[in-house]
């Protein structure tokens, strides 16, 4: 017996559903491999003419969401990651669907932010203009994770900038409602980045902030993103002159991205335990450490990253 058109259609869209729903759980998991082979599959059968136009656009910009954030951490298929977000941006403005549009021109501006990031430039001026574009979207439609989201990655841009002050009202904004809401991952990447300002000046209200983005993300069962939430608390507790908790969080950070195989967060686990073993002295761990460090990081060609190692090794040499 052969499947009807209607029947095609509703094959498609549960396979792009279930192709969709499995590499968000190998991301999750740290499977970045593992979740781009199953987008690329997906995005394949998005061609097909029986697809349901709202199923295509749905997957596509998913598929967009996670090469941004797979561009963030590996440094890697930056021409995909072009050409899918675009391809977003084309399908949700042919389909009409004003959510989707915002989402498109959200992933556009998150997109130009890394660019910027992993590349060393500091004008964001061109991502937040997407990034307010999007808050308009968002807040027409009357969408609080929308508005959050896009609130606190302004927010970013003016950190990046080095606006405290501004960066700052974008976060108290976007955490207000994301706790309104109890949006538990727009809370943990705020309450990161509270953290990080609060660092040096206010260290108790750090490791506050700190620890809530840890333990948010242990609740949602985001493994990717455990190892950064370790290295934030450990570098709370470093200030705090508590170095025997720093290491601890070290460890698990460095366990972590171990198992997932995950170079990114495997170079800042050395590049922190570097700096214990230099605060206790053993110098020529700690330049082994960051000697390390420094390869992952010119393998991955981060140049924030590279400049930090780059900083690190010099540090060191002048202390030898």
């Amino acid at each position: 017996m052969f499947l009807s058109t209607e029947d095609i259609s509703e094959r498609y869209a549960d396979a792009l559903q279930a192709l969709s729903e499995i590499a968000g759980a190998y991301y999750y998991q740290g499977q970045l491999a593992d979740a781009l082979n199953l987008f690329r599959t997906g995005e394949r059968l998005t061609h097909f003419q029986e697809v349901p136009e709202a199923e295509r656009v749905s997957f596509i910009l998913t598929y967009a969401e996670f090469l941004v954030d797979h561009y963030f951490l590996t440094n890697r298929e930056e021409d995909l990651m072009r050409t899918i977000v675009q391809r977003a941006r084309e399908e949700a403005s042919a389909n009409g669907d004003e959510q989707s549009v915002a989402a498109a021109i959200y992933q556009t501006g998150r997109m130009l932010y890394y660019r910027n990031l992993n590349a060393g430039s500091h004008d964001y001026t061109e991502a937040r203009r997407h990034l307010r574009q999007a808050l308009a979207s968002y807040e027409k439609l009357d969408d609080p994770h929308g508005i959050a989201q896009s609130l606190f990655s302004i927010g970013l841009t003016y950190e990046q900038s080095a606006e405290e002050e501004q960066a700052r009202g974008y976060y108290r904004q976007a955490l207000d409602i994301a706790r309104e809401y109890d949006d538990k991952w727009v809370i943990s990447e705020v309450t990161r980045h509270m953290a990080g300002l609060n660092l040096g000046k206010d260290n108790d209200t750090s490791l506050r902030y700190a620890l809530e983005s840890l333990r948010l993300r242990e609740e949602i069962g985001f493994k990717r993103a455990l190892p950064p939430a370790h290295l934030l608390v450990y570098e709370v507790y470093r200030e705090r002159g508590e170095l025997e908790q720093a290491r601890k969080h070290v460890q698990a950070a460095r366990n972590l991205a171990d198992e997932m195989d995950l170079h990114y967060s495997i170079m800042f686990a050395l590049l922190a335990q570097g700096e214990i073993q230099q605060r206790q002295g053993n110098l020529d761990a700690a330049q082994a450490s960051f000697t390390k460090a420094a390869a992952l990081a010119n393998e991955l060609g981060i140049a924030y990253a590279m400049a930090a190692t780059r900083a690190k090794l010099e540090q060191i040499k002048r202390s030898l």
